[in-house]
């Protein structure tokens, strides 16, 4: 019986694990707190309208939520994705306003298709030095949530690991 239970316990355990992965891999993102950070929407390479301001929006959220200093937007919500041409011109104004630019991509961002339609998020983000105009970081998250997860839940946890 008892070696029943451990056997049970442990086949629980690993499907737990495999439903809910997260992977971080983190290339020298470190953020200063007596700096100023600008976030950009995110380029949306999925096929979720949006996502990137989506992405850009919990990404700044979170930014404030740890006492970094995060300048006005540049940016206004448009009910379609920013162009290349828009995304240079708001690198461009944050550049002139914060110290730091935050940017990325979304790469995937969804409900796998299935029974339980558990969340799927995959971004990519470089953090922009405003007077060099180079890029002194990177992080690239990816995870997959429960069933009774959504993708602002997970998109939100990602950010937390990432800024601690």
């Amino acid at each position: 019986m008892v070696k029943r239970l451990l056997i049970w316990s442990i086949v629980v355990s690993v499907f737990a694990l495999m439903s809910c992965a997260k992977v971080v891999d983190n290339e020298r993102f470190i953020l200063n707190k007596g700096k100023s950070y600008a976030v950009l929407p995110f380029e949306n390479y999925t096929d979720t309208p949006l996502a990137g301001y989506r992405v850009a929006s919990v990404f700044e959220s979170v930014l404030r939520s740890r006492g970094y200093r995060v300048t006005e937007r540049v940016w206004l919500f448009k009910e379609q994705e920013p162009t290349r041409k828009e995304l240079e011109k708001y690198l461009k104004e944050a550049s002139e306003r914060a110290d730091y630019v935050v940017m990325g991509s979304v790469n995937e961002f969804r409900y796998k298709v299935g029974v339980d339609g558990e969340p799927a998020v995959s971004i990519s983000v470089w953090l922009i030095e405003s007077s060099t105009g180079r890029s002194v970081g990177g992080a690239t998250l990816s995870a997959s949530g429960w069933s009774h997860e959504s993708l602002g839940t997970v998109t939100h946890e990602l950010v937390r690991t990432l800024i601690k």
